[in-house]
């Protein structure tokens, strides 16, 4: 039996029977990765806490196909991320990126570096103006990464200094482009849009 010990970022948790979860976690080592995480709906859980939504851990795989998660360590859990619903809803924009725009089990360290990097600097910011800029530099960032070149001339000091009204119009571009890529919607979107208001 194959054990890992990797280092990711919760990217998403699908139930599965009765107790347990598949997760998807976008690893340092080996990129997008699912493991199934056994009991973990249960309130004895041991490892609920240790890979929680959008938190960065140390995770302990055994198994090929599906591995199976037999043990956590939290590292980071980027607390008012969960907290407040505006952080949480662009949050899991960023994660649904992640999700969509990468394929299975291929690395890439700095699209890896820049997720925990924006999940730190959301964490650590205070602000209540909607769409806030970071969000948008983040998926500049991960199109640049990925090898995706937007038209548009966005640059991270021109977006920062932005005011409300230009950075709303500068996510729907992006956004918009990103969606041509996908060729499908981003389910977060109507979410984010929703934790705005």
């Amino acid at each position: 039996m194959k054990y890992k010990k990797l280092t990711g970022i919760v990217l998403k948790k699908q139930n599965y029977k009765e107790a347990d979860q598949i997760l998807t976690v976008w690893t340092r080592e080996e990129g997008k990765i699912r493991c199934l995480a056994k009991a973990l709906r249960l309130p004895k859980s041991k490892l609920a806490h240790a890979v929680a939504d959008l938190g960065l851990s140390e995770v302990h795989l055994a198994g090929n196909h599906l591995p199976v998660l037999i043990g956590a360590r939290p590292i980071r859990q980027f607390r008012t991320v969960r907290e407040d619903l505006q952080k949480m809803a662009i949050g899991f924009y960023a994660a649904e990126l992640m999700l969509k725009m990468t394929a299975d089990e291929h690395p890439n360290p700095p699209a890896f570096n820049l997720l925990a990097e924006f999940l730190h600097s959301l964490d650590q910011t205070d602000y209540s103006e909607k769409y806030h800029p970071l969000l948008e530099c983040f998926s500049l960032d991960l199109l640049d990464a990925l090898g995706f070149k937007i038209p548009q001339n966005f640059t991270t000091p021109k977006i920062m200094s932005m005011d409300i009204d230009e950075i709303e119009k500068t996510h729907r571009i992006i956004n918009r482009f990103i969606e041509y890529i996908l060729e499908r919607s981003v389910r977060s979107e109507a979410f984010l849009a929703q934790s705005q208001v």
